[in-house]
């Protein structure tokens, strides 16, 4: 193979690995009759579902369809896993390109409930990467709005999560509860926040599983 095949199979990868990095992963858990997720919000654009099987004593699945139309013709086919998710294992969808709107998920198979999943265009995401005893996003300032956290595990040895207050009030009763991430996030994974809708102030962040330093997170109009 002469040098110029090379440098274009070479390209092509790294296109292909270019498309991949853009995918998000969101990991919704089943337990005996239920989603521990009940509800997600996110931003439009392209996803894998990762579906796990927790003590569910048979296989599951999993069905995205846009809300109320539960009809088999109206699942998204893309949204399936790829292989029925055995007790203790899981299994990713393909990647699904979700347009806002308002969706829905369940599982017959469980069999589970219905849970909301939103799609909205005017929410800000902010990604928050922690390695060991730190947050790499050390002090943010950003305008007011609707914001979600994307909190990513580097290399720190255990669960981590995340927690957003009013600047000096650290107390469990003062937490965002919105900005609590839906999944406990595990060495070399992320997982997203609900919306959390910010005004204007002075509010800090930090990782109390992690043992971070309180971080300043400055909104201004």
């Amino acid at each position: 193979m002469n040098s110029v095949k090379i440098f274009l199979l070479a390209l092509f990868c790294l296109s292909l690995f270019s498309v991949d990095a853009q995918v998000e992963q969101i990991t919704l858990e089943q337990t005996p009759g239920a989603f521990t997720t009940e509800s997600v919000v996110l931003t439009s654009g392209d996803y894998q579902f990762l579906i796990a099987n927790k003590d569910v004593d048979h296989e599951v699945g999993f069905v995205l369809v846009p809300k109320g139309k539960y009809g088999q013709e109206h699942h998204i086919k893309n949204a399936y896993v790829k292989e029925t998710v055995a007790t203790g294992k899981s299994s990713e969808t393909n990647v699904v390109n979700l347009p806002a709107g308002e969706y829905e998920y369940f599982c017959p198979m469980n069999p589970t409930p219905k849970y909301a999943l939103t799609v909205r265009d005017d929410v800000k995401v902010l990604q928050m990467d922690q390695t060991p005893g730190k947050f790499t996003q050390q002090a943010l300032t950003i305008s007011e709005g609707s914001y979600q956290f994307v909190v990513a595990n580097d290399d720190v040895d255990g669960n981590v999560g995340f927690v957003l207050v009013p600047k000096g009030k650290y107390s469990a009763d003062d937490h965002i509860k919105s900005a609590y991430v839906t999944a406990p996030v595990s060495t070399g994974s992320s997982s997203r926040t609900g919306v959390v809708d910010l005004k204007a102030g002075e509010y800090e962040y930090f990782c109390p599983l992690n043992k971070t330093p309180k971080y300043t997170l400055t909104v201004v109009k």
